[in-house]
Formats: structure tokens, C-alpha cells, sequence
């Protein structure tokens, strides 16, 4: 495999220059050409492959490390970053340094590729399932392409790789590395997360993250929002009711992150007035912002580990204008492993169970179409702090109707096949083989990133293509469901897919689709699916 991917080095393609390209769509950045991790065609989308069978794949090439970014498209080129591969011998399995890529969008040869260092007082683990350096996605606008590290520097490089500037900073120390923001562009701003500069006198011993506006063409500082955020949380951008552009971004989240109070800020980020605060609405006192707090003209939401309900916002003024519960009067369709039966129940309470069941949003497996909320729920049963809880409906997502406070369960079949040496814990079964990269190290310090993605990670971010949502695990599968199904049932199931052989594949990345294709990453492999959109009962 590595002999194969340093020969793909080699392989290094002609292409024509971006301005002589036509392509119906791209995605630019992490959350897609329109921001939200959504987006609208009138083409073939695909919905059902299988890399372990190759099934539907157009092709699949090896990266040489693991890496967590998504992968950002121009036409017939895709960016990425990977951590920088890890040595054999390594003992310590953590750094600071990543590699960033340009690829053919045709056939997965790399074009170029550049290091880019981080601070070394920043290091994260290699397969971590919660972050790395290499988390952040580049973006492009076709001429130029942005990459960040997360462990303190980011840069601009031209189209065919000619570095035009690199700007560095020194990142929050101290906490677990979970920088799960996504940067920005906006015109030609670019927004990233991180704190103020170590001699700004304003700068707290305890320093606190905030949305920084640069230039794009030059890495100038431009404007720091007030309030701060949490890096554990991804700011999302959208359009305010009177026009204009701002962020959402979440305060709150474990490990003691500064920023508080817990809660939300919505902050303008282009115009005379970039920077500013719109409103800030303040959370309970221990809200965790883990989630991508998605927002719309009319509504902001509010997803929260700690809650039993959906906080819905206006978003004219931040007000609150309802809450639902996602415990009481709910709709539960779920699955019988043995017969292989769905039961679908109405007027649920779910507090009510034997055991009560706790329901708990997992962090950034979400996403909003209005009128719709989506979430995937974590799947739990144990120990919790010395006491025995259920967390779930296990293996379960959720639609939630804002309009009517309609609530909707659907628990996924997800076949586990039985996998050698797996091994049993109290927090999920370890899959050994699961973290080894495609040059057979394993690069994981940390066992509970060995389980199958339903407890305590950071899946990638869900996308939806027309009415497909896809929700990546990291243990590799892909449910692809159709969200606008008249009633959330096993109507909505579209398919089970695969990134590669159960227990052997890893990925916390999230997928990106243009022109028919879906792109999609894993710790071993960069792949290109493409199918006629094709329905599975």
C-alpha cells in the first residue's frame, strides 16, 4: 500500500487551468456551496456502493496517514489534509504537523502536495476520535484553496500549488484536542476559530476561543467577534432575515471550556458591522455546544446533551419562540433484530420505559432542512459515573417537525458481522484492527476510538443530497436515508452502505458530493463513488 501510494506521487497529471473549467457543481467548503452541508441536483445521486465489495466505486486510492478533514471540491480537483505519516517505530502516537493534497477529482492521483506545521506544544493523537490537527477542511473558490491546522497555522496557496501566504497562531492548550470548528470564507473574508494573540493584553490567562476575520488574499487580521465560543463546536454560517451574512456559533462544552455563559451567539461576519454581535442567548449554566447548532431565517436551534427538549429560537432576535420535547408524546418505529420486523408506536413516553431511557444528541451527527431537525442518537448501556443508565433508542435518528412538534424515532438495522479478537468493554466492544492506517501501523492511543460510532465520538457532520441524508459511523458505514418521507418509518431507509470491511475501517470524516459523485475518505483509502440513484428495501 505504501509502495503504491508513492508511486501515485509520481503519476502527477496535466490538467487545464482553473478558468478554462466548467462544472455544474462544487463544494467549496466543509458545509458545501450553500453552507448548510446540503445541496440540490437534478442529476444521478448516489445512495447505495460498497467499498468492500466494490460496488459502485469509480475508484479508491491509499493515503499514507489518517486524517480527519473533509474534502473540499473545484471541478476535477479535491483537497484534503492528512496528519503527517507517523513512523514505524513511532512510540508516541501523537504530532502536530499536517500534509495537505490536491487530487484529481477523476482518478485519485495526487496533483501536489505541502506540509504544514503546527505548534508542537499543540499535538493531538493520531486516530483520535474526537479531532486531530488535520480536522479542519481547506476551502477554494476554483483560483486559490485555504488549508488550516488546527494545531496553529493555516495558509493560501494558488490552484496549482504556489504558496501565496501562511499565517500562524497560538491555539487553546491544555484541554483534550477537540477542534471541531470548521473555517468560513465569505467573500473574501476567511473566519476561523481560535484565540487572541498571546500579547493582546485582553487575552485571559484561561484563554478563550472567538471568530477571527482575515483577508483571504493576504491573512490580515480583519475583526474578532466579542463573544467567544467553544472549539468543540461548529460555527455555521447563513443568511439573516433582513439580509446580510452571520455565524452561529455555541458556547459551552465538557472539560471546563472557558467560554460562558453556556449558549448561543449569532455574530454578522461581512459589511461595516462584521464582527458584531446580532443577539447572544444564554443556555442552561452546564449546556454543552458539542453539536452543529444549525440555524435558518426564521429559526435557530438549540441541541443539547443536557436537555429533554429542542430549544427553538427566532431568528430575527434570538428570542425564544418554543420548546419541544423529545421525551414525551413521541413516535418510536423500531427494529426487531430477530424477526427482522419494524413496530412503529405513537403517544410514546419515553421517561416512561423500563428503564427510563435518556436520550442524548450526538455531537455534529446532525443537520436541519426546515421544517426538519435531524439527529443521530448515541447508543448506551451501562455504567454512567456509578450509576446504570439506557441511553438511546439504541441505534436510533430523529426527526423532529418544528412547525408541528412532531417527533419522530427511527431505530436503524445495523448489522454488526463478528469480527476476530473483538473485544468486550463497559463503554462498547473494541474492534483491534480498526485503527490501523494503509501502511499497517496503528496509529491509535486512545482504545475508545476502536468502536463501531454510536457512543462518545465525533462522527463526521451529516449531508444531504435533495432528500438523502447521510450519516457516516466510525466504523465505517454509511445509512443513507430519505428525509422527507411522508412518515419517518423504515419507508426512510434507503440503503446500508460500507467505506471498507467492518473492524478493519475507520473514518470521522464527512462525505462531499459534485457532479454525480460522492466523495469520501477513511483512514486508509480516498474514494469516489458514483451510481444511478438506486432504491433498497
Amino acid at each position: 500500500m505504501h509502495h503504491r501510494f508513492s508511486t501515485l506521487l509520481l503519476c502527477l497529471s496535466c490538467v487545464l487551468p482553473a478558468s478554462q473549467r466548467v462544472f455544474a457543481e462544487n463544494w467549496p467548503q466543509a458545509a458545501g456551496p450553500n453552507h448548510d452541508w446540503t445541496v440540490k441536483t437534478d442529476g444521478p445521486v448516489p445512495t447505495s456502493w460498497s467499498v468492500e465489495n466494490n460496488q459502485n466505486i469509480r475508484w479508491r486510492v491509499p493515503l499514507p496517514e489518517t486524517g480527519q478533514s473533509g474534502i473540499a471540491v473545484w471541478g476535477d480537483r479535491l483537497f484534503l489534509t492528512t496528519m503527517k505519516p507517523l513512523a514505524a517505530d513511532a512510540t508516541v502516537k501523537k504530532g502536530a504537523d499536517v500534509v495537505i493534497y490536491c487530487v484529481s477529482a477523476n482518478d485519485g492521483k495526487i496533483l501536489w502536495q505541502h506540509d504544514l506545521p503546527g505548534d508542537p506544544k499543540a499535538l493531538s493523537i493520531y486516530a483520535y476520535g474526537f479531532s486531530s490537527s488535520s480536522s479542519p477542511t481547506p476551502i477554494t473558490d476554483g483560483t486559490h484553496v485555504w488549508f488550516w491546522n488546527a494545531s496553529g497555522q493555516m495558509g493560501c496557496w494558488t490552484i496549482d500549488g504556489k504558496e501565496v501566504w501562511t499565517r500562524k497562531w497560538t491555539p487553546t492548550l491544555g484541554r483534550p484536542f477537540n477542534k471541531q470548528y470548521e473555517p468560513i470564507k465569505i467573500g473574501d473574508v476567511l473566519i476561523n476559530v481560535e484565540p487572541l494573540d498571546p500579547d493582546n493584553p485582553k487575552r485571559r490567562e484561561d484563554a478563550w476561543n472567538y471568530l477571527r476575520g482575515f483577508d483571504a488574499k493576504t491573512g490580515r487580521a480583519l475583526w474578532t467577534a466579542p463573544e467567544g465560543l467553544t472549539h468543540y463546536n461548529t460555527p455555521v454560517l447563513g443568511m439573516l432575515p433582513d439580509g446580510g451574512h452571520a455565524v452561529l456559533a455555541g458556547r459551552g462544552a465538557h472539560h471546563g471550556t472557558p467560554e460562558a455563559p453556556a449558549g448561543l451567539t449569532l455574530s454578522r461576519v461581512e459589511g461595516p458591522l462584521a464582527g458584531q454581535t446580532v443577539w447572544s442567548w444564554d443556555a442552561l449554566p452546564d449546556g454543552k455546544a458539542h453539536v452543529t447548532q444549525t440555524w435558518n431565517k426564521k429559526f435557530a436551534y438549540w441541541l443539547d446533551e443536557t436537555r429533554t427538549d429542542l430549544v427553538v429560537l427566532n431568528t430575527q432576535n434570538g428570542t425564544e419562540a418554543k420548546r419541544i420535547s423529545w421525551i414525551k408524546d413521541v413516535v418510536v418505529t423500531s427494529f426487531d433484530q430477530d424477526s427482522k420486523t419494524f413496530t412503529r408506536r405513537e403517544g410514546v413516553d419515553l421517561s416512561m420505559a423500563q428503564p427510563a431511557i435518556t436520550v442524548f444528541p450526538a455531537w455534529h451527527a446532525n443537520l436541519s432542512i426546515y421544517p426538519y431537525v435531524y439527529f443521530q442518537c448515541f447508543s448506551y448501556e451501562g455504567k454512567r459515573q456509578g450509576k446504570i443508565v439506557t441511553i438511546g433508542p439504541r441505534h436510533s435518528v430523529v426527526r423532529i417537525d418544528v412547525e408541528k412538534g412532531r417527533v419522530e424515532y427511527l431505530e436503524l438495522p445495523f448489522p454488526i458481522p463478528e469480527v476476530e479478537g473483538a473485544e468486550a468493554s463497559p463503554n462498547g466492544t473494541l474492534y483491534p484492527n480498526m485503527t490501523i492506517n494503509s501502511r499497517g501501523i496503528d496509529v491509535a492511543d486512545d482504545k475508545r476510538s476502536r468502536r463501531d460510532g454510536w457512543w462518545w465520538c465525533f462522527n463526521g457532520n451529516t449531508i444531504a443530497v435533495n432528500q438523502y441524508l447521510y450519516f457516516t459511523f466510525m466504523g465505517g458505514k454509511v445509512q443513507v436515508i430519505d428525509g422527507q418521507t411522508r412518515d419517518f418509518d423504515e419507508n426512510a431507509l434507503v440503503s446500508f452502505n460500507d467505506l471498507g470491511k467492518f473492524g478493519e475501517t475507520w473514518s470521522c470524516n464527512t462525505p462531499s458530493f459534485s457532479n454525480g459523485r460522492l466523495y469520501h475518505r477513511t483512514m486508509k483509502e480516498l474514494l469516489c463513488i458514483e451510481t444511478t440513484p438506486k432504491r433498497l428495501r
